[in-house]
């Protein structure tokens, strides 16, 4: 039985706040607070590339719990920005973290549902192989590609990593999966001149089609209903996307948390920073988790505490 045993973060300290963007974008309190959802969000610092960020949510991840790197035999990036074209950012961050010359190491380039499609590969690789220690790293400093002076995206996204220990004495396991990709739609979040370009009005048309068939969906293959789900750790895209989630699926907002109005959107990494929060709250037995956009990808699974 493999699953998550502990979850390791890593938020830059930078910070830039979005009120002090109001006039210059013509926007209220209300926008930022009710249809963004972010106060301000993290940055890098300028020298700081994905894998820096990989091995600080690794080193936290060490902090809190004792690992043998020479036991650790693959490790799995999540990133689309990595530090360069070739080779693989998972190589320089094997290097950084200092593994074994027997421990595997490759790349997803995926974004905001990463961790999911990151979660069921390792996991799949792992069993396949015989493997009982594994590393998920999710690491994508995306102020490398978003504008400043976009508001699309200039008061969204965030820098952040995460670093998620798979063993086979976990403390939460992942139950069956669903993924999904409209590839019709891929040209709604896209780089432009290596500016991140993103079509809000078309993302949220996506999300409100798709996400709550697949809601459904992951329930009804995991033999479960909605009642009966703990806590729902969904993607933090937006505010407003939050609430046409739980408009569309009838979840109770109480039960989804918003968590990211201090650092904003940080794509694969925003699923496992809420999870590092609740790993270990044992009254929650349940998680459905859910990431969902750019590709346009999606894909769900339920967690189960052990």
């Amino acid at each position: 039985m493999l699953g998550i045993k502990e979850i390791g973060v890593y938020i830059p300290a930078g910070r830039e706040p979005n009120h002090d963007k109001k006039e210059k974008y013509g926007i209220d309190d209300a926008f930022l607070h009710d249809k963004i959802g972010v106060d301000r969000h993290s940055f890098r610092d300028a020298d700081e590339d994905a894998t820096d960020m990989g091995f600080k949510a690794f080193q936290h991840l060490a902090s809190k719990i004792d690992i043998d790197r020479s036991k650790i035999e693959v490790l799995v990036l999540v990133t689309q920005n990595p530090d360069v074209r070739m080779p693989h950012a998972g190589t320089i961050l094997h290097e950084k973290i200092g593994l074994p010359y027997t421990c595997a190491s490759f790349d997803i380039p995926l974004g905001c549902s990463g961790f999911m499609y990151g979660l069921s590969v390792i996991t799949g690789f792992m069993k396949e192989n015989g493997m009982t220690r594994g590393l998920l790293i999710t690491a994508d400093p995306y102020t490398k590609c978003v504008n400043p002076e976009d508001k699309n995206t200039s008061l969204l996204f965030g820098d952040g990593a995460t670093a998620t220990y798979i063993t086979d004495d976990p403390v939460l396991t992942p139950g069956k999966y669903v993924f999904g990709n409209n590839s019709e739609k891929w040209r709604d979040i896209k780089l432009v001149d290596g500016w991140l370009y993103m079509n809000g009005s078309a993302v949220v048309k996506f999300v409100a089609k798709f996400v709550p068939e697949n809601v459904r969906q992951t329930l009804e293959k995991n033999g479960l209903k909605q009642e009966q789900i703990d806590r729902w750790v969904m993607h933090q895209a937006s505010r407003f996307m939050h609430k046409v989630l739980c408009d569309y699926t009838g979840i109770d907002p109480e039960k989804m948390p918003w968590d990211c109005r201090d650092y904003g959107n940080t794509v694969s990494s925003s699923i496992p920073l809420i999870l590092e929060k609740e790993l270990h709250d044992k009254s929650r037995k349940t998680f459905f988790i859910c990431g969902f956009g750019i590709g346009l990808s999606w894909g769900s699974t339920v967690l189960r505490r052990v």
